[in-house]
Order: C-alpha cells, then structure tokens, then sequence
C-alpha cells in the first residue's frame, strides 16, 4: 500500500484546475501559467473564491513537480512552458474518475447530486448508479481517495469528500457536515490576495443559513412520515 497524498488547499485547487482543463476544454491543455492563474481564479465552479497572483501560483506549481504531481512541456520553437498534471496517472484514473476527482478538489463535499451534475460538464455520468460506482471504486482503493463526510444517520443530501488532503482537513470537513460551521486550517492565499473577509464571512454564513434550512427541511419531512 503506498503513502496517502497530501495536498493543501493551494495544491488542490491548482491540481483539479488542470485536471478539468484537460478534460473539459483538451485543445487547450497543456496552460500556460497565465491560464492555470485564471482558471485558479474564477469565479463560477469553485469554492472558495480566490484572487491569486501569478507569482503565487507559479511556486505552488513548481512545489508539486517537485513532487512528481505537475510538470512543464515546452513546444518546438515555444519560450513559454505550460504546465500539465500527473497525478491521475499516478493513481491510474481515467475518464470520469477524473472528472469526481476535479470537482471534488475545486469545490470540497458535495451531495451526489450536485456532484453528477458538475462532473458531467467534463465527462458525462448518465447517472447516479454510475457515479456510486465510481466514488465506491475511488473509497475502495488502497489508500482511499474518496469517502462518504454526511453522517451515518443522514438518509438524504448525502455529501461525498476528496482524501487528498491532511487528516486535520478531513475532519474540519466531516464536522462541517455535521454542524453546518465551515472553517479550514490553512488559508486560501499565502499572501492578502484571497478575497476580502467580509465578503468571505457572508458567503459562509449564506451557506450555514442553506446548510440549517435543509436540516430543518428533512427533520419536518421526517415528522410527517412518523405521523402518517
């Protein structure tokens, strides 16, 4: 059994941009730095939000093909490097394999739902049989990749998280399931460049709101069935 990888929140967010870009948009794979920095940075399919710099992203890519998870081609004729992943072949993933593992490391837990849906925009899943099986088969490997963070006694919304991360982070998440109180052990920039912490405290408390309304949601689903 090999080593569990660790990635931090940087690493995960530069790994999964690469893995979508070869997936979701391949004539333009292998980025350039510049376009590695804008995918960081965008502002739909991920969270959190984030305003890296170039200078940033480009030692988190160096920091991972010293760990053998990224490395830099050059075109005939080219200066300009672009940086592709290697990780989901060290893993040996293909296909929509790929895609749980992108959207898992943009976006953190998500129910399959939500899941299937933003998978599908890089390689279609045709359904949730399918993606079981395939999140079944990431929780099956030695070491896990992939593991069910919902609570034993949660029957719907069910969220599913990455395992390419510390220990610390996994459980940050799994208690966030069960709270609804989001929070992560490292910050989202090495610099002052992430978004601005209001903006940020309002978008946490957006989703916890969310988070209690589905709570409160399956407790009354709950209730009635008992009394039917």
């Amino acid at each position: 059994m090999s080593d569990p990888i660790v990635l931090d929140e940087r690493q995960q967010r530069v790994i999964g941009v690469l893995i979508e870009k070869s997936l979701a948009t391949p004539q333009y794979y292998p980025l350039t730095l510049n376009q590695v920095v804008t995918g960081c940075n965008q502002k739909s399919n991920r969270e959190p939000m984030v305003s890296w710099m170039e200078d940033e992203v480009d030692d988190v890519l160096t920091n991972l093909a010293r760990a053998g998870f990224t490395s830099q081609v050059h075109a005939a004729g080219s200066r300009v490097g672009k940086w592709r992943q290697e990780l989901t072949g060290q893993l040996g993933l293909s296909g929509q394999a790929m895609a749980v593992v992108a959207e898992l490391l943009l976006r953190g837990p998500q129910t399959l739902g939500e899941l299937r849906t933003r998978a599908s925009r890089m390689k279609d899943i045709p359904d949730l049989a399918i993606l079981e099986q395939v999140l079944a088969d990431l929780a099956g490997r030695q070491p896990a990749l992939a593991a069910r963070f919902s609570p034993d006694g949660v029957r719907r919304g069910i969220r599913w998280g990455h395992l390419l991360q510390s220990q610390q982070a996994i459980q940050s998440q799994r208690v966030a399931q069960e709270t609804g109180v989001t929070f992560t052990d490292t910050p989202a920039s090495p610099g002052t460049s992430s978004m601005p912490n209001e903006s940020l405290e309002r978008v946490d408390r957006l989703d916890q709101v969310e988070e209690m309304v589905r709570k409160l949601l399956e407790r009354i689903e709950a209730l009635e069935r008992n009394q039917t």
